[in-house]
């Protein structure tokens, strides 16, 4: 029996024919989306889906051997799960979460990509020492914790404290492949990000937008959440302008 870190579960919401999948980030878990899930369950009476990705929301052991191809095949069949039983579906990243999402969306037909705090490349000097790193440390340690402003859902998020530094190459080696699928990215996108991300530099988001084939999309940039947008204190405001994109491209 699976033993999950309190909150961490994943999530699925039995509603209409429209679909919705969450992707939540690195070292992270559903808990990411879990009120993102409940407000457009409720709202809108979609069916949604939080899953949680391999070597998440156990323990941090559990990502020793995980690799970027194992968090794509998890997703591209959640993915398809949901195809299986709605009309449209609706895909929804953050951070990593996006890479994957937008990875998902080069190669498969969804309504819609959302993209938040989305990342296809890291600006962190310490990057320099990760050849040397990966052969003398297993693990390294968040010395802050998740990147989220607001203090309750800081203290409150399922997070790892720790992650394996070779889990590190699988994230970059993600990021460059995701880099190069970007110009198949052609459904309708809305991209997200806030200013004050201390995770992912803000220029991704640019990055992002510029190279994505969408012929339909748009930006939105935050003033005062950190990197974690989907709970953080800004969080209504991501709600309001997902929920404008699908009432724009739903079918």
């Amino acid at each position: 029996m699976t033993m999950f870190m309190k909150g961490a579960e994943p999530v699925f919401l039995k509603g209409s024919d429209i679909g919705f999948l969450f992707i939540h980030g690195f070292t992270a878990s559903p808990y990411e989306g879990r009120e993102m899930a409940h407000w457009l369950h409720q709202k809108l009476g979609f069916t949604v889906s939080v899953p949680l990705l391999p070597g998440h929301g156990t323990r941090p052991d559990d990502l020793q051997g995980v690799t970027w191809q194992d968090w794509y095949g998890f997703v591209e069949n959640q993915f398809l799960d949901l195809k299986n039983t709605c009309r449209q579906v609706f895909v929804c990243g953050q951070s990593m979460g996006a890479a994957l999402a937008l990875r998902l969306s080069a190669n498969r037909s969804c309504q819609g990509i959302i993209s938040l705090a989305g990342a296809v490349f890291l600006k962190d000097w310490r990057l320099l020492l990760l050849p040397l790193a990966r052969h003398i440390v297993t693990y390294h340690y968040k010395s802050k914790g998740p990147d989220i402003r607001d203090k309750k859902r800081k203290a409150e998020i399922p997070n790892y404290p720790k992650y394996p530094v070779r889990s590190v190459d699988q994230l970059l080696a993600l990021f460059e492949q995701v880099r190069n699928d970007l110009p198949g990215v052609n459904a309708p996108a809305l991209l997200i990000h806030s200013r004050k991300d201390r995770t992912i530099h803000f220029s991704n988001l640019q990055y992002i937008y510029d190279h994505i084939g969408s012929s339909s999309k748009e930006m939105v940039v935050l003033e005062e959440s950190y990197h974690v947008i989907s709970i953080d204190i800004e969080r209504e405001l991501v709600f309001e302008r997902i929920e404008r994109f699908i009432n724009k491209n739903m079918l």
